[in-house]
């Protein structure tokens, strides 16, 4: 009985996905949560082994946690990347995901943007300036709440790792949440190395624009990248030491 219930479902979740078999997306473009993955494909839910579809020991995410992931999905994309594909089905993009599970994530390629502009047909030159400008602003708004984020989780690691000392939990609870606090170290170096290159491909195509179509847009496409690079920096670099009585106290 339960086999033709999940049949019905998959039959109802075709029939419901149209002709293009797409359907809304969820924040930030990421698919939203749906009786789909819980039925057929669990194993892209947090806490399932990849191949054998087995539920696996893991630290449940915090809510933070989830934010700054969710936060980072369209800066770990190519500037390129457009929306999701026509293979959608109960918001789940099944092109992406033979890209991202099956397919090895190719490295970023700083020319890639840039030939991604040029060889899109536009009216006129000055629209392949509008869409780098825009790109560039986009990244703008993305930096503070981003970073904000992760020092939401970084501090929040801090107070973790120091109750360590005064908690009675098993050990493999414990090398649980010492990898959970890894993970997210790892994850926001990986979204501030991306954010680089990606502010290394948007230099790549204004070149490669003021070379083949100069034009005098390019002066606003500087100043936004030149604000992208500041804003980066001022919410990655160290606070200053505190000065107490005319003495630097680290």
């Amino acid at each position: 009985m339960r086999g033709i219930a999940k049949l019905a479902l998959f039959a109802c979740a075709l029939l419901g996905g149209g002709p293009e078999l797409a359907a809304e997306s969820g924040d930030f473009g990421r698919p939203r949560e749906s009786v789909f993955v819980d039925e057929f494909l669990p194993w892209l839910k947090d806490g399932f082994d990849g191949l054998t579809g087995q539920r696996v020991a893991t630290a449940p995410y915090t809510d933070d946690e989830r934010t700054l992931r969710d936060l980072a999905y369209a800066i770990l994309l190519p500037p390129e990347a457009e929306g999701p594909s026509r293979l959608t089905l109960a918001g789940i993009d099944f092109v992406e995901l033979w890209n991202r599970w099956v397919v090895a994530p190719q490295p970023f390629d700083v020319r890639s943007y840039s030939e991604y502009l040029i060889s899109t047909p536009y009216r006129s030159s000055t629209a392949r300036y509008a869409r780098l400008i825009d790109d560039i602003r986009a990244d703008i708004g993305r930096v503070p709440p981003f970073f904000s984020m992760a020092n939401r989780v970084v501090a929040a690691d801090a107070i973790r790792a120091r109750s360590f000392q005064f908690i009675s939990l098993t050990r493999e609870k414990l090398d649980l949440a010492r990898a959970r606090i890894a993970e997210n170290r790892g994850f926001i170096d990986r979204v501030y190395d991306r954010f680089r290159e990606r502010i290394a491909g948007y230099r790549y195509a204004l070149e490669a624009l003021m070379v083949l179509t100069p034009s005098p847009n390019a002066v606003e496409a500087e100043r936004a990248l030149f604000v992208l690079e500041d804003r980066l920096k001022r919410m990655t670099s160290p606070p200053p030491p505190v000065v107490a009585g005319g003495v630097i106290s680290k």
